[in-house]
């Protein structure tokens, strides 16, 4: 290449770059989806997940649990709100917290974000703080709220004051979170701006759209870029922003047949 050029890899056959839910392992705040995409959540704190029905969003969602699991947290670092009780609720009867009910999971959100303030204090009565000091550096570990299905969640609570509350908590969270290692998760169908205003959207530095999606919700979750999207009828597909500056095809883990994650949770939880 000639001094003073900017070279660019092309890279096709992306679905190759799959790898399987068995594969998954976090380590050192890196959490690898796909063998080229790591969300980093130190430096891209909160994920932002949308899908629509049989798109695998929620499967996905297990699949990033699994990865957290698997080397980064253990089960009561994990915070879980499945407001329409289906897979993710059924891990109450393994993991600490978890709320499927509609004041549960307003108490649950509430409980993640005053942790965070709690840590926020404390970090720095520490022996080995120091000014710009994170968690990772201060040996604690890190805390995820995953929550799927937020703005079908949203739309349950008719009182303003109760709404008002959880976007509060929410807001605090992906504003103040990253640097003392509390970080969410959040899956929807798609990213309402009703309640993902006031500049919340823009503090998920991970996004992941699965399955088929109009061009105003592409826009809604990645902005106005120029990308020509396509749909391809295969299970996990989708594209993500992994903080790279382009927006790639992704591909979920693979899931074999017979792939039980209650089972896998209680050996690795």
């Amino acid at each position: 290449m000639e001094k003073g050029y900017m070279g660019y890899r092309f890279v096709d056959n992306i679905i190759a770059d799959r790898i399987t839910i068995e594969e998954l392992v976090s380590e050192e705040g890196r959490l690898s989806l796909m063998k080229r995409v790591i969300w980093d959540f130190d430096k891209l704190p909160h994920m932002l997940v949308t899908g629509g029905t049989g798109a695998g969003k929620s499967y996905f969602i297990l699949a990033v649990l699994k990865g957290l699991l698997n080397g980064t947290c253990k089960e009561e670092d994990v915070y879980i709100c499945d407001p329409k009780n289906s897979d993710l609720a059924d891990l109450e009867a393994i993991f600490t917290h978890v709320k499927s009910k509609k004041d549960g999971i307003a108490m649950l959100v509430r409980q993640f974000k005053e942790a965070m303030m709690e840590r926020t204090d404390s970090m720095k009565t520490l022996g080995n703080y120091e000014m710009g000091s994170n968690y990772r550096s201060l040996g604690l570990q890190p805390q995820f709220l995953i929550f799927d299905e937020f703005v079908a969640y949203m739309e349950t609570l008719s009182d303003f004051k109760e709404r008002e509350n959880v976007l509060s908590n929410i807001k605090q969270i992906v504003m103040l979170g990253r640097q003392v290692g509390y970080f969410l998760v959040l899956g929807m169908q798609r990213p309402d701006a009703k309640y993902l205003a006031d500049g919340i959207r823009d503090q998920f530095h991970f996004r992941v759209a699965l399955g088929k999606n109009s061009s105003m919700g592409y826009s809604m979750m990645f902005g106005e870029v120029d990308k020509k999207f396509t749909y391809k009828p295969k299970k996990g597909f989708g594209y993500v922003d992994a903080g790279k500056g382009v927006i790639s095809e992704f591909y979920s883990p693979f899931i074999s047949k017979g792939f039980d994650f209650m089972e896998e949770f209680k050996k690795i939880s």
